[in-house]
């Protein structure tokens, strides 16, 4: 299957007609709906191909992620994306990050 097919659904140099000759024309042809089938179908496997392999991606990074629990009393420092500054005030060595803040109260615990 070549990535031609899968983007327009057929391959290179063959002509398809999917479109009825006329707007009242309630039949389909039969290579028309087996044509729609296997593009149905062709989609389909596409999409469970993504899928699995976004979880192998997924499965790859979580491997490598660090869970960090903060307990009550801790002292954590908060980082600052660029976005959340007033228009024209970034500069290239302001700090992107404040704090040390002090853990008042745990909200929610982020166990995997």
């Amino acid at each position: 299957m070549s990535p031609f097919e899968v983007v327009h659904g057929y391959q290179f140099r063959q002509p398809i007609d999917l479109i009825p000759m006329t707007p009242n024309h309630t039949r389909m042809s039969e290579s028309a709906a087996s044509f729609a089938s296997h593009i149905h179908d062709l989609h389909k496997k596409i999409s469970n191909q993504i899928q699995k392999s976004n979880a192998n991606y997924k499965a790859y990074a979580d491997l490598h992620k660090k869970v960090h629990e903060f307990n009550i009393g801790d002292y954590a420092m908060v980082w600052i994306s660029p976005e959340r500054y007033p228009l024209g005030t970034v500069k290239k060595l302001h700090a992107r990050s404040v704090g040390p803040f002090k853990i008042l109260k745990k909200i929610i615990s982020m166990h995997m």
